[in-house]
């Protein structure tokens, strides 16, 4: 065993990134905490990955399984720029009655999708011009960021007027600001006012 595994020893490892409060990290995390062997440290986190000891976010971006972060958090740093929108937030918010198992976002950049931890992590591209109406929200000492109440129901139904989502017949209206939801949809997605009237009743 060479001195630099040695000195990686996984006990040793996971204190000090609880002692740090390093809820998440990355190769340059741990160059700073440890000796910048820069293979040693790759071939540990790719150690401790097959182990089951540590859980690979994406690429370069890790976290302790026993102490995994929000879905919340998570969210945020698999693709940015991005917030949570559409389906998750509806439920965070209820909006919809539904419990919601996929965590979805829209994004200025194209489509995606990540599994993590069995957890599916989506998210839908909207224009420029409408990447706003979010605000940061605290957990496990962390920010991340969420669309209002109204502009999460926008967000939504703008991908019903693409004909992308149906509309959902539970949808509590007595959460949200309709006038928001309207200007959102008008000014930011710039919709057709005759496809806005359809849309919020």
């Amino acid at each position: 065993m060479d001195k630099i595994r040695n000195y990686l020893k996984w006990d040793y490892f996971e204190e000090i990134i609880l002692e740090k409060g390093f809820i998440y990290f990355n190769l340059y995390d741990l160059e700073r905490l440890f000796p910048p062997y820069d293979k040693a440290l790759k071939k540990f986190l790719t150690r401790k990955v097959k182990e089951g000891k540590l859980i690979r976010l994406k690429k370069n971006l890790y976290c302790l399984k026993r102490k995994i972060p929000s879905d919340y958090l998570i969210a945020n740093l698999l693709y940015q720029p991005s917030y949570l929108s559409l389906e998750f937030a509806l439920s965070y918010y209820s909006i919809i009655p539904e419990t919601v198992y996929s965590i979805t976002s829209v994004t200025s950049k194209p489509t995606r999708e990540y599994v993590v931890e069995g957890k599916v992590f989506s998210y839908q591209t909207i224009k420029k011009r409408a990447f706003c109406g979010y605000l940061p929200r605290q957990t496990d000492g962390k920010t991340f960021l969420i669309a209002t109440a109204e502009k999460t129901l926008a967000d939504y139904l703008y991908f019903v007027s693409l004909g992308k989502k149906s509309l959902n017949d539970r949808t509590d209206w007595s959460k949200v600001d309709r006038k928001k939801v309207k200007t959102y949809l008008l000014d930011d997605f710039q919709l057709n006012p005759l496809t806005v009237k359809k849309l919020i009743p």
